[in-house]
């Protein structure tokens, strides 16, 4: 059994999803939307960053643009049910960008806040279903409240234990270097692990390799700076690619499209594809 109740924006998604299916399985990937994601029923083991949530029903996630993340879900008492807002960094105004705080550091998990925010996500459901000339003002209405309501809530909110810091330091680096040159052999030597130990531990946090994370997260900035207006060849050195041909392929590949075809603030595939990273990549 599954069922899905859904809508959509050329800034925003919205999903309610419950399938009595035994395991669900959602790959590493990133986007560069953010996302709300409220668990409702069922287990979940949610992975964001080499950090492991172990999630209880009404647990709240916020997940900023670029973040990696994976979920392995799991139906209990024959459910497993989540409700998720994806929308885009130009759906807020810019008075209203504020209200990002909520998702950038580490305290990202809100328990049990779904528990207030119910109300708000039936009212946005009804905001979908307004005349077409007031529709998505509605829908982005909604969307602000929100986040108002997690911004006030971002006291109760938390984040990683201390025995999960270490694999943060390795993310950490990564992210502050993207467009710098990244292979397993530096970063094994820059953090004191053999190189077979640093791709155990990374595959152990993030459900992904080394090489994968790094293509995906430098995709997902690709296409944050071509939506600003760099140029592709721009935009390639921007992420780190010394080879244009190989973010070609690759851009390509994941997003169906040449980095030259026009990008708008429209809805992408997430980067869910699973690349066997070149060298050219690292």
């Amino acid at each position: 059994m599954q069922s899905a109740r859904e809508f959509c924006t050329p800034q925003m998604e919205f999903q309610l999803r419950e399938t009595d299916s035994p395991e669900t399985v959602f790959a590493p990937h990133c986007h560069d939307w953010y996302e709300i994601y409220c668990f409702l029923a069922g287990r979940a083991d949610y992975r964001v960053e080499g950090v492991l949530y172990s999630l209880h029903p009404g647990d709240v996630l916020m997940l900023e643009r670029t973040r990696f993340h994976s979920v392995e879900a799991f139906a209990a008492e024959g459910v497993y049910r989540r409700a998720n807002v994806q929308f885009s960094h130009e759906m807020l105004h810019p008075e209203e960008k504020c209200l990002l705080q909520t998702f950038t550091g580490q305290k990202i998990l809100y328990p049990g806040a779904w528990h207030t925010l119910e109300g708000m996500f039936a009212e946005l459901e009804k905001a979908a279903e307004r005349p077409e000339t007031v529709r998505n003002i509605a829908i982005r209405t909604e969307i602000v409240r929100i986040l108002i309501e997690l911004f006030a809530m971002s006291g109760t909110a938390v984040g990683p234990t201390a025995e999960q810091a270490r694999i943060q330091e390795v993310l950490q680096y990564i992210n502050a270097n993207l467009t710098q040159p990244l292979n397993l052999e530096n970063l094994a030597e820059k953090f004191y692990m053999s190189r077979n130990t640093l791709i155990r531990r990374f595959k152990q946090a993030t459900g992904s390799t080394v090489g994968d994370y790094v293509l995906y997260k430098r995709m997902a900035l690709a296409r944050i700076l071509l939506k600003s207006g760099h140029p592709a060849g721009v935009a390639a050195r921007e992420c780190g690619f010394s080879d244009y041909s190989t973010f070609y392929r690759s851009y390509r590949k994941i997003y169906g499209q040449s980095p030259t075809d026009p990008v708008d603030g429209e809805r992408e595939p997430a980067l869910t594809t699973s690349l066997a990273p070149t060298p050219e990549a690292l």
